[in-house]
């Protein structure tokens, strides 16, 4: 502890006890500055904030540690033992040291210190000494300096931003600013100035000041076109904050979203690049009367740093859907506030073939079916021992075994699995030969017309090899025959073909076991007079994506065998859906709180706040009367 006895002369000269001013003050440390936690103040500009301290050194005596110009006795010391009688200046201050009581069997260091603030020019005045002008004195003066540092400030930072706000986007571009800055008689001004290389006889017409004066304007108004067209906008000097990693090939374009200066940024702004962004509510509007006048920026807002932008809270979601019914009463949606206790069954977009493909959001039931249009058992091509194909190996019986992945193959993304494809998947087995003298030539699976097109080819090539005719080529097109062949043997060949093709396309689509009623439900047309029989294939209606509303990334999920979760094995018909329902996710994934051996899961696991807009097969959108499906 230190206790400082301060006297403080009014005056220089000063002796008697009324010119001055006693006060003590106390303190581990005694600051002496123009800060004003200093204990001893001194407010005088040529006096630092915090100049100097004297504090008590661990042998109990007192030290003089300085950061400023401080002479003791007349030399300039950063760091002195103080002692009795010493004379410490400190810009305009004049400290004597009076008395001294410190040491290391002192428990209080107690110390007196006067001090007067010394009247230099008197002093020299006296002497007959000339006093060099000052900063007071010069023209230069701190004050004049930093007005003109606030202007020049000003002008960087608010006029000439706030200027090139306003100018249109287009005006960026060399010789803007002389359009924009240009007054009358300017263009003709700027256009005396003489161009680099001019004769001298020519510069050597305008007199001086006059050239001088328009050399300095043609070169601050390059520099400004400088300035607009070389560097980025003037307006991102106001930036509050990094940009989001998303959004920074705009980073220097504030009117990429600022459509208008000082203006808060519109949802139009935000949509023009976002235009595939769906609405929190797909009904328009129940997402008005939920959310009213909230913007983008109320949930998106950045120059918030690289990371920022994403907005990523589960609290904000159970405050509405922990009682949704409060905010959007014409919902039919559940209450719901964790997964693990009370997230409702699952409710699957199942297209019904049967329905003309429509797509209809059921609840997910242990007894729920589809109506896919096609037939196909999952158990029978699962069989362990294998399936017979023609491509199996002999050594196997031409069986061949086949697992989920033998069909069923991730996308790019692997998160869903692509379409499964007859020539891809289905044809190496289920052959479309239509004759054994081409067993190679297959049809394409496809419509009946495109089918019979193709069997038609196939028989028209063999009645050329089994009833060769002559036949000429002019420039590699097929013409008539030289002479002309027999008719009995050119009918034969095109009734031959025409009975083979119907002979096929009636098995094909009639027998029990052809190949199209295998997987379709087949139907032969109302018979029209003078052309070939039809028939009408029950469209397929499978649903690949049976809940859209989430996300699900079977690529996570891959240290997990597929019939932990499908029960594909068991499955004779193509109508049951091999969809997990709610108990077995929550078998391993649990709500927001972590539990043992489970994988904690919030709502943006699976949801996300935009939903995507409302397909056409959902049908018409809800009016306010009716409850959202």
């Amino acid at each position: 502890m230190i206790r400082c006895k301060l006297i403080e002369q009014v005056q220089s000269d000063a002796i008697d006890a009324h010119g001055r001013i006693d006060r003590a003050v106390t303190g581990e440390v005694l600051g002496l500055g123009r800060a004003a936690s200093c204990k001893i103040y001194l407010p005088d500009p040529r006096v630092r904030l915090e100049h100097a301290v004297i504090r008590r050194a661990e042998d109990g005596y007192l030290y003089l540690d300085a950061v400023g110009p401080v002479t003791v006795d007349g030399r300039a010391q950063t760091n002195a033992r103080l002692a009795v009688g010493q004379t410490i200046a400190i810009g305009p201050y004049d400290f004597i040291l009076q008395t001294l009581q410190d040491g290391s069997s002192e428990a209080v260091a107690q110390i007196t210190l006067a001090y007067a603030l010394r009247d230099a020019t008197a002093s020299d005045e006296a002497s007959g000494a000339r006093v060099p002008a000052g900063p007071r004195e010069s023209w230069i003066t701190r004050r004049r300096v930093a007005w003109v540092l606030a202007l020049a400030v000003a002008m960087l930072c608010a006029v000439l931003p706030i200027w090139h706000a306003y100018q249109p986007a287009q005006a960026a571009g060399p010789g803007a600013a002389s359009a924009a800055l240009a007054v009358p008689g300017a263009g003709a001004a700027v256009a005396r100035v003489p161009a680099a290389g001019a004769s001298a006889a020519g510069a050597g017409r305008s007199t001086a000041p006059e050239g001088l004066w328009h050399s300095a304007r043609t070169l601050s108004l390059q520099t400004v076109d400088w300035v607009l067209t070389r560097s980025t906008r003037l307006d991102t000097f106001w930036n509050p904050g990094p940009i989001s990693s998303a959004h920074q090939s705009i980073a220097d374009d504030c009117r990429a979203c600022h459509a208008r200066p000082f203006e808060r940024v519109a949802d139009a702004s935000c949509t023009q690049c976002h235009k595939n962004i769906g609405t929190h509510v797909s009904d328009p509007r129940t997402d008005r009367m939920v959310f009213q006048e909230q913007r983008c920026a109320t949930c998106h807002k950045d120059h918030q740093g690289i990371t920022g932008m994403r907005t990523v809270d589960a609290i904000g979601c159970v405050q509405c859907h922990a009682d949704v019914r409060r905010h959007a009463p014409t919902t039919g949606l559940a209450n719901i506030s964790d997964f693990a206790r009370d997230h409702p069954a699952f409710r699957l977009s199942v297209r019904s073939a049967a329905a003309g493909a429509q797509m209809e959001r059921v609840v997910q039931t242990p007894t729920l079916q589809s109506d896919p249009g096609y037939s196909f058992p999952h158990d029978l091509h699962l069989a362990k021992a294998g399936i017979k194909s023609p491509d199996g190996p002999p050594a196997t019986g031409g069986r061949v075994v086949l697992e989920c992945a033998s069909c069923h193959t991730l996308d790019a993304a692997s998160v869903r699995y692509e379409p499964v494809r007859m020539d891809r998947h289905c044809q190496s087995c289920h052959r479309l030969s239509v004759d054994p003298q081409a067993p190679d030539r297959q049809v394409q699976h496809g419509k009946p017309e495109v089918v019979r097109t193709a069997i038609r080819e196939i028989f028209a090539s063999l009645a050329v090899d089994r009833y060769p005719v002559s036949l000429v080529t002019v420039n590699t097109l097929l013409q008539r025959p030289g002479a002309d062949a027999p008719p009995a043997r050119t009918l034969g060949a095109t009734q031959w073909v025409r009975e083979q093709t119907e002979r096929v396309m009636v098995s094909m689509f009639e027998r029990p076991n052809g190949e199209c009623r295998t997987c379709h439900a087949v139907q032969r047309a109302a018979p029209v007079k003078g052309a070939p029989p039809d028939w009408t294939v029950a469209p397929v209606a499978s649903s690949s994506h049976w809940l859209p509303h989430s996300t699900f990334s079977h690529a996570q999920h891959q240290n997990a065998a597929c019939s932990t979760c499908h029960a594909a094995d068991q499955s004779r018909s193509a109508a049951d859906i091999l969809l997990p329902d709610i108990k077995a996710c929550q078998s391993c994934h649990t709500g927001a709180r972590a539990e043992p051996d489970k994988v904690a899961s919030r709502c943006e696991s699976c949801h996300g706040f935009h939903g995507k807009p409302i397909h056409p097969s959902f049908g018409k959108s809800t009016t306010a009367a009716t409850k959202k499906p």
